[in-house]
């Protein structure tokens, strides 16, 4: 994209010139003196064009920073409201007075933990990959994270309906 936009304003450049060359050229004799000046005047927008690609690429990577802190922030966030809803079922299924089921639920919360670690330890891990890789990293730990909130709710409403 950048090589596109410098291309373009190169190309724009040059056909602004040659076309106040074949203009100029209708009312008076074209000189050396024109041409240099010219050429001067291609050589400034070409310089003017590469320093604005040179900030929009410099704003794009500050923007492409920003946007994966706040994602990295966001599963940071669920991972941790994951905690806590761990911690709650604990409790419920603790003074779930099926017994039966009691044991079934038990299992259920600690894979659940298990489960919640491996994401922290995906998460910690994706804060080093290079922001050419982090989309797929994010897509993958946002999914785990949607599938233990799945997995929570179902446990959540299997209790309400035991109690």
């Amino acid at each position: 994209m950048r090589t596109t936009i410098f291309s373009y304003r190169l190309f724009s450049t040059f056909a602004v010139i040659l076309g106040i060359t074949v203009l100029g050229a209708c009312n008076k004799p074209l000189t050396k003196s024109d041409v240099q000046d010219d050429l001067e005047d291609a050589r400034e927008s070409m310089q003017d064009a590469q320093e604005e690609t040179k900030e929009a690429y410099e704003a794009r990577e500050q923007y492409s920073t920003d946007s994966r802190e706040t994602q990295i922030k966001e599963l940071e966030e669920r991972s941790s409201k994951i905690d806590d809803r761990i911690k709650e079922l604990k409790k419920v299924s603790d003074k779930s007075s099926n017994q039966a089921a009691q044991g079934d639920i038990a299992s259920a919360v600690d894979e659940l933990q298990d489960e919640k670690e491996t994401l922290n330890e995906r998460i910690t891990e994706v804060k080093s990959i290079e922001s050419e890789d982090w989309s797929s990293s994010y897509d993958e730990i946002n999914v785990a994270i949607s599938k233990i909130e799945g997995e929570i709710n179902k446990l959540s409403q299997s209790l309400e309906n035991n109690n």
